[in-house]
């Protein structure tokens, strides 16, 4: 609690001046047609959509079951991101401080940190690259450990934005495991990265059984349900309604040094993953300064896209509820296209987007994307 009330008097000048978002004016007109399109594009998609889009400099804003809480996966490193440029804008953390990896802290998830050996010491800067660039799990966990958990939650708090509660990446899967045999929660972290490079949930639950000497071995179904009942205990979940107001805060750097606010966005624009998402409709002149989550069942990807300099728009989607992966990258792609064509710039004028990438093209595309 003291943690909070320290962080609140940071940020509180700050976030007390920003503009209000006006609830209840008339809808623009770019408002009114997306609308239009992306009811339509959600009753096409064989799952749920929340989505929330926001213009920053005007205020106007377009809402589909965005206030849905929904698990982010991944997305909450953007949560994390932001702890870590605080601690180092209030002199309590510094980029080259270095963090040593451990057996200990292998994660399923992992990229670059993936051929890594136990005992290399890796700075804040670096981890943080890895972690926002490559969505790469070790390195989250490892910063999340350094700054603390609780204070990521405190930031998060201070700036008024309401998630459910946070876990690192490690318990969030010894919790799911869990829900099928408590004694999952003391799987080693190598015994997690190796469920989690099963290519399916069938074999996913059979390793899962052998580890923890079940028999019979669970099946796919139960692990699927397993992940729901997890999903529904809204852990390291928000709407997209709040994910786009902290999104806000970024575009608009309360709370932040200007040195820690354009990092931030180099590191969002530096964001490799997710290629056959959102991106794959843009036109080639935008920005797409993002991050993406994947999980069982779950998708998302959110961000700043600016079809102008200076002028961000917020886009924060996430899907749920489909089976296959390469269904919600489309329904992204479709609404990056029909956000890009519908946004009114300053100038009148709108920005024609590219043709989105085929099915085969967007699953190559992503098949390096985060967990």
């Amino acid at each position: 609690m003291a943690r909070a009330a320290v962080v609140g008097m940071l940020l509180v000048a700050t976030l007390a001046s920003r503009p209000a978002q006006a609830q209840s004016q008339p809808a623009s007109s770019w408002v009114s047609r997306l609308h239009t399109l992306v009811d339509e594009a959600a009753r096409d998609f064989e799952g749920e959509l929340s989505l929330y889009v926001l213009d920053v400099e005007s205020g106007d804003s377009y809402a589909y079951d965005a206030d849905t809480p929904t698990y982010l996966s991944s997305a909450i490193k953007i949560a994390v991101m932001l702890e870590v440029l605080h601690q180092v804008d209030q002199h309590q953390l510094s980029w080259d401080e270095e963090l040593e990896f451990s057996a200990d802290d292998i994660r399923d998830g992992m990229h670059r940190l993936g051929s890594t050996r136990p005992g290399a010491r890796l700075s804040i800067a670096k981890l943080l690259e890895y972690m926002m660039g490559d969505s790469d799990n070790a390195a989250a966990d490892l910063l999340i450990h350094r700054v603390g958990l609780e204070n990521v939650e405190a930031q998060l708090a201070a700036r008024g934005i309401h998630t459910g509660p946070l876990s690192s990446l490690l318990e969030e899967r010894r919790g799911i495991y869990a829900r099928l045999d408590p004694r999952a929660r003391e799987l080693s972290p190598e015994q997690i990265r190796s469920l989690g490079q099963r290519d399916s949930l069938g074999a996913r639950a059979r390793l899962l059984s052998e580890l923890l000497g079940h028999a019979p071995a669970w099946t796919g179904q139960q692990l699927d349900l397993a992940f729901g009942a997890y999903y529904a205990e809204h852990v390291n979940s928000a709407s997209m309604r709040e994910m786009g107001q902290l999104l806000a805060q970024v575009a608009r750097c309360e709370g932040l040094s200007a040195e820690s606010c354009a990092r931030a966005r180099t590191l969002m624009r530096g964001c490799h993953t997710g290629r056959g998402r959102i991106a794959a409709g843009l036109p080639e002149t935008a920005i797409w300064a993002h991050k993406t989550g994947t999980q069982h069942r779950r998708a998302c990807d959110m961000g700043l896209l600016y079809l102008q300099p200076d002028h961000p728009i917020v886009v924060a989607a996430c899907t749920r509820n489909f089976w296959h992966v390469s269904e919600a990258e489309r329904l992204f792609a479709r609404l990056g296209r029909i956000v890009a064509s519908m946004i009114e710039l300053p100038t009148g004028r709108k920005s024609a987007a590219r043709p989105a990438c085929s099915g085969a093209t967007c699953s190559r595309q992503n098949s390096t994307d985060d967990l």
